[in-house]
């Protein structure tokens, strides 16, 4: 099996990916604050002291999490992970040419670069989102089969020497095909998870596990930023399409204007101007929603149904139009005209429409520790079961500023469900796989 040894990585790796994540989400804050979006806070130190506190918190429950010294193995034995990985890589081509069924009406993804058309089959996916028909049951079944699919997208790196041919060309067409559905339909999720995301979770598992050392350090990391490259121009090549006004620095739903000065527009060209004010909208624009739910004071909490999309809509239905326009972000809906299913709330937002200001604080630090005790089990084991749920996490890391992505759909919702549950079985001496320890060497 795959079990923690004794002597633990330095601390200077352990605190690698923490470290990153907080980073990261201290560059959102303040490219809200400092952006060239002028965003009409209200009580703004408010807001900053809510953002900071969070950002603290995430970062110490992640180091704390991470220097736990509770042992984690696999519930997967160690010769049999590659046999898993060849099963995954499987069910990922399967899962794909469903998934390009349900979401472009053929099994085939199409290929098209027209931008016309790529605006209005993503209308098209927005209205089947929205209603029911044959393709609901194939999202179904793409769901059902998502944590394979994360497994083998994230896991096939580590067994890739040992994968043979077919299981290569299977995984490379899967891929792909996963990017063109999503290229297809206009949708900007799933060539992040490809382009950035990917390249990322890679990057920090194989530097800071030391897997990898010079020239290919530098190739993972030449990938990473080519991808993320890649990921933004293509990014607002769709929504200049999508969202006309933005090319002119404009946001309607606020009737707010870009404020073009400062030392980044004199370092960038003018055909730069309107790709940095749509990134730095995207990154600020779920922390306006934030501030508007941070100063709410009159309504209900959900109690764990409205922290996300998916489940908020499945208790609307079940409890009524009467419980749901109560729940946060249905009043800051009809107060602020601020839409909770066209517009961005940041992750918080979320959290504190479920458990309150003082609750969502606690919701973050639980999943700093999270973060922290998946990293540290895969830099341990170099499992398959920690790298797709740190994948997940990471996720949902880069998504707080916009929403709880983890949660929003079902492909996502039962990934995290059905990984974290392996994970944790990992904490027990019983395995899910009742064989023989790898012989040695």
């Amino acid at each position: 099996m795959l079990i923690e040894t004794v002597d633990r990585p330095p601390l200077l790796r352990l605190s690698g990916a923490p470290v990153v994540m907080t980073i990261y989400l201290t560059f959102t804050v303040l490219a809200f604050r400092f952006g060239p979006w002028p965003w009409p806070v209200k009580q703004p130190a408010y807001l900053y002291i809510y953002l900071v506190t969070a950002v603290a918190l995430f970062f110490m429950g992640s180091i704390g999490g991470a220097l736990i010294a509770r042992p984690w193995r696999s519930p997967i034995a160690n010769h049999l992970e590659t046999s898993t990985i060849r099963v995954a890589i499987l069910t990922m081509l399967l899962s794909v040419l469903i998934l390009s069924l349900a979401r472009t009406g053929s099994i085939l993804p199409p290929i098209s670069l027209k931008p016309s058309l790529a605006n209005q089959d993503y209308d098209l996916f927005v209205q089947r989102n929205l209603t029911r028909g044959w393709w609901t049951y194939f999202e179904y079944a793409f769901a059902l089969l998502s944590p394979l699919f994360f497994v083998a997208l994230t896991g096939a790196s580590l067994h890739w020497h040992r994968l043979g041919w077919p299981h290569r060309i299977a995984y490379i067409f899967a891929f792909a095909a996963y990017l063109l559905i999503y290229a297809h339909i206009g949708v900007n999720r799933g060539l992040f998870q490809l382009l950035v995301l990917l390249p990322l979770t890679l990057g920090l598992y194989y530097v800071f596990s030391r897997r990898l050392a010079g020239r290919m350090t530098w190739i993972m990391i030449s990938s990473a930023v080519l991808g993320s490259a890649l990921f933004l121009w293509i990014f607002i090549f769709f929504i200049s399409f999508r969202d006309p006004p933005s090319n002119v620095g404009h946001f309607t739903p606020l009737n707010l204007d870009a404020q073009r000065s400062g030392a980044i527009y004199e370092i960038l060209p003018p055909a730069f101007y309107s790709g940095y004010e749509t990134v730095a909208r995207y990154l600020g624009l779920g922390y306006y929603g934030l501030s508007l739910a941070i100063t709410e004071t009159e309504y209900q909490l959900g109690l764990g149904l409205t922290s996300s999309m998916l489940v908020m809509r499945k208790a609307n239905a079940l409890l009524g139009d009467n419980w749901y326009f109560h729940t946060l972000l249905p009043v800051i809906e009809q107060k602020y005209n601020w839409g909770v299913w066209t517009l961005w709330h940041s992750a918080f937002a979320w959290f504190i429409s479920d458990f309150g200001v003082a609750g969502s604080l606690i919701a973050i630090l639980i999943i700093g520790i999270w973060y922290g005790l998946v990293w540290r089990s895969l830099l341990m084991t170099n499992s398959v079961v920690a790298l797709s749920l740190f994948y997940m996490l990471n996720m949902m890391i880069l998504y707080l500023p916009a929403n709880n992505q983890l949660l929003q759909s079902a492909d996502t919702f039962i990934s995290l469900l059905v990984l974290s549950l392996v994970f944790i079985a990992g904490f027990f001496r019983r395995d899910f796989i009742n064989t023989p320890p790898a012989p040695a060497g």
